[in-house]
């Protein structure tokens, strides 16, 4: 899979490889920690990708955020509730269970890149019923930070191997 998307960004260039960098960063699983170095490495611009990964990245954050609020519309219309008790308690759900419990929304934010990657922390940080505000302001703060770092640790890699 890397060398698909070393493929793809290396021979795009201008406007289609930010946009390319932004919808990888978009995308489950590959997000941010893969697609900065990548890109950085086949030559685009660092602080683009940076922010073409950081906004690509945000975007699912405010749509998963937007539709769990839709859903809690629709299920306090329809007078059913789901408790987070109906969930399966397999292994990745009990370990995130207990960082939540330990710190909280800035622990799972800041933890969620390298962890869960963040769209699944967030649906997780919304189902253990983390209020909306701080979680969005937690996912900024972390997804700005993992992306400074990410992209001044791949440049200076870059340059340190040529």
């Amino acid at each position: 899979m890397s060398d698909l998307l070393i493929t793809q960004l290396y021979f795009s260039d201008g406007l289609i490889a930010y946009l390319l960098v932004f919808i990888l960063a978009a995308i489950p699983l590959v997000e941010i920690l893969v697609v900065i170095p990548i890109a950085i490495a086949v030559g685009l611009d660092p602080f683009l990708v940076a922010i073409s990964a950081f906004v690509g990245n945000l975007v699912p954050v405010y749509l998963i955020i937007i539709g769990y609020i839709n859903i809690k519309k629709l299920e306090h219309k329809l007078k059913s509730k789901i408790s987070c008790q109906n969930i399966s308690t397999s292994k990745r759900r009990q370990t995130s269970l207990h960082i939540w419990n330990k710190y909280g929304i800035p622990g799972i934010s800041i933890i969620s890149p390298i962890i869960t990657g963040t769209h699944l922390a967030t649906i997780m940080a919304l189902v253990f019923g983390a209020k909306i505000s701080s979680l969005v302001i937690w996912m900024c703060i972390s997804l700005l930070a993992w992306t400074v770092l990410l992209t001044v640790l791949s440049y200076y890699g870059v340059q340190f191997i040529l």
